[in-house]
């Protein structure tokens, strides 16, 4: 299993779960598995084209991961991902 930290904006689409359960080889296939069961939060996740919206990261192993690398990003069983927000501004 692979634990997905959702952050506090985002928990109420996931019953208030701080931590998610996923399967999965890559980022983006745990964020379709957590999709699977949390449908609120999958379009939270998925644009209607079915890509990662570019305003979603992750932290895996102390690196950002942005939406482009997530379907090539390898994670292991037992490891952590922290599902974030991207900052925009000036």
């Amino acid at each position: 299993m692979i634990r997905v930290q959702v952050p506090p904006i985002l928990r109420a689409v996931t019953g208030g779960e701080r931590v998610l359960e996923a399967e999965g080889a890559t980022v983006r296939e745990v964020f379709e598995n957590i999709a699977l069961r949390y449908p609120a939060l999958g379009l939270h996740l998925f644009d209607e084209r079915s890509g990662i919206r570019r305003n979603i990261i992750c932290i895996h192993r102390d690196l950002v991961i942005r939406a482009d690398d997530m379907a090539d990003r390898s994670v292991a069983q037992g490891e952590e991902l922290i599902l974030a927000n991207a900052f925009a501004g000036g």
